[in-house]
């Protein structure tokens, strides 16, 4: 085993090789980060009693702080049309920044995801020419052994890229699942705090703030925005 990698690292697609393990390791990093970070943001468990209910938020999670960021404006101002709408921006700017920094790094794995297999494929295309140059220098008959053994030593590249690349896809899928989940939920958690119910879509797009023009139903689009990045 060691001695087929070693034969492998000193062949002309070791420096792929070197690169998907170096990918590898910190893709793995990220994961493990983000999973720890998500976990501390109380993202999918934000409740204390563990349901998606109105129970009691846990402490320290975004949601919590985002709820708080309403209550204190709330608390602070006059009530009214006003203090709702300042009350919504702050709370707005909290999970903007909260889910920004969640998102944050996660391009990386979607990066993995897309480089690996050509890696791979880049691997291959290398070891076939290393193949087909040594045989150019083979005198009469080629031997099957050798150009089944180079294939197969060149097609080890594209199957690590592939191997590299599932784990973060799936990976990455559940960040972008477990982001937009929250995002709902923030949503939501806004509407109640502020309002006191949820509205539908329809009863609050066609609301404008009398201050600046922007439509009420503005905070579904602004955490969009903190949850874009490139594919």
């Amino acid at each position: 085993m060691w001695e087929f990698a070693a034969s492998q690292l000193r062949s002309s697609a070791g420096p792929v090789l070197v690169v998907l393990l170096a990918l590898s390791i910190a893709g793995l990093a990220v994961a493990i980060v983000k999973a720890m970070e998500f976990r501390a943001a109380g993202v999918g468990r934000a409740r204390r009693d563990g349901s998606g209910g109105n129970g009691p938020l846990i402490e320290g999670s975004l949601r919590s702080k985002v709820q708080a960021a309403a209550i204190e404006a709330l608390g602070s101002g006059r009530g009214g049309a006003e203090a709702r709408e300042r009350a919504a921006a702050l709370a707005e700017e909290a999970a903007i920044d909260g889910l920004a920094g969640l998102s944050r790094h996660l391009a990386f794995l979607d990066a993995i995801v897309q480089a690996a297999p050509m890696l791979g494929l880049l691997g291959t295309v290398f070891g076939m020419i290393e193949v087909f140059f040594t045989m150019s220098g083979t005198q009469g008959a080629i031997d099957p052994a050798l150009l089944s053994g180079g294939i197969f030593a060149a097609l080890i590249t594209t199957a690590a890229g592939l191997v590299v690349a599932i784990p973060f896809f799936f990976a990455a899928a559940f960040f972008d699942a477990a982001l937009a989940a929250e995002t709902r939920a923030i949503e939501g958690l806004i509407l109640r705090t502020v309002h006191g119910a949820p509205l539908r879509r329809s009863e609050v797009t066609p609301r404008i703030r009398a201050s600046d023009g922007t439509p009420d139903g503005a905070t579904a689009g602004l955490l969009d925005q903190a949850l874009a990045r490139p594919r």
